[in-house]
């Protein structure tokens, strides 16, 4: 295929990010809100159940791998719907662009949702009328989220994305930290030992450690912005281990922690007087607006 026989109307990527931004980037899609669920998941499918995490890690590197040799299997592919035009066609674009977009749209309502949720946690009596309308905390954040994300909408840098990106990866790093200090200096504690295997309500976990790993949607756009793409493979195993490192950490915490009154989200069981709790809460925001950025 040709490329002037590609239908293409995407802004090229910009290719000069390194090895550490590239893995700064990786691990802003992958080390997001999913981290905070794999408590609950550990809870739902028990023990035995944390082999599903490792399973779906090695799968999904496996996986990320593919992309690149789909993406270098002919000139010019940088893109899900290019590799939909190349195996497919005009239809295959056209179907893969769909598909694709309508991913991204759903998961940016779901992490403006998840934002407002936060911040109205944080501020619930915050309110504005403009014009007769009437915004709860809620609507509103929600509306300062959309338009605090817009702007880098129109950035095709991922080299400065990093910069956002390692900022989420700090805050993520900030609130399994705070769960670890919680369970281990503050008067939380250990306490449960847990259920080895759940069959009933297995499936639960199966689509929680699965949610931890969607990041393939921005993996071409991290490859095809790297100076150097032989590093892309490296980078990515980078990502996965650590990634992988602290999903298990923190499910091994959070539900010998709390055992079966473990929450959906993690964050919801911890004491609310905690120093803690609040820099966990916090660094949520922080961390749901990075990756909120990268998949705009």
């Amino acid at each position: 295929m040709r490329k002037d026989e590609r239908v293409s109307h995407e802004v090229p990527m910009s290719r000069n990010s390194s090895y550490g931004q590239a893995v700064m980037n990786g691990l802003n899609v992958l080390c997001g809100v999913g981290i905070l669920s794999t408590p609950y998941a550990a809870k739902e499918g028990g023990w035995l159940g944390l082999g599903i995490l490792f399973i779906y890690g090695l799968l999904s590197f496996y996986t990320g791998i593919l992309l690149r040799y789909c993406l270098d299997s002919e000139s010019d592919l940088e893109t899900y719907p290019d590799i939909g035009q190349a195996a497919f066609g005009t239809t295959g674009r056209i179907f893969v662009s769909i598909v694709l977009y309508l991913e991204l749209y759903a998961c940016c309502v779901e992490y403006i949702i998840l934002e407002s949720d936060n911040l109205s946690s944080l501020y619930p009596n915050a309110a504005l009328s403009i014009g007769g309308f009437e915004l709860d905390a809620r609507h509103l954040f929600a509306l300062l989220t959309t338009i605090a994300v817009l702007p880098t909408v129109w950035l095709r840098d991922l080299s400065l994305l990093s910069y956002i990106s390692a900022g989420g990866v700090i805050a993520s790093v900030l609130v399994v930290l705070s769960l670890f200090w919680i369970g281990l200096v503050d008067d939380v504690g250990i306490h449960s030992k847990g259920t080895t295997l759940n069959l009933s309500t297995l499936p639960v976990a199966i689509g929680l450690y699965g949610y931890c790993y969607s990041g393939h949607a921005v993996f071409p756009n991290i490859y095809t912005s790297m100076a150097n793409p032989n590093q892309y493979p490296s980078a990515l195993l980078t990502c996965f281990t650590i990634c992988t490192l602290m999903y298990a950490g923190v499910a091994f915490m959070g539900y010998t922690m709390f055992g079966e009154a473990t929450e959906s989200q993690f964050t919801l069981n911890l004491p609310q007087d905690l120093v803690a709790t609040k820099i966990a809460v916090w660094t949520t925001v922080s961390s749901t607006y990075s990756t909120l950025v990268m998949i705009t």
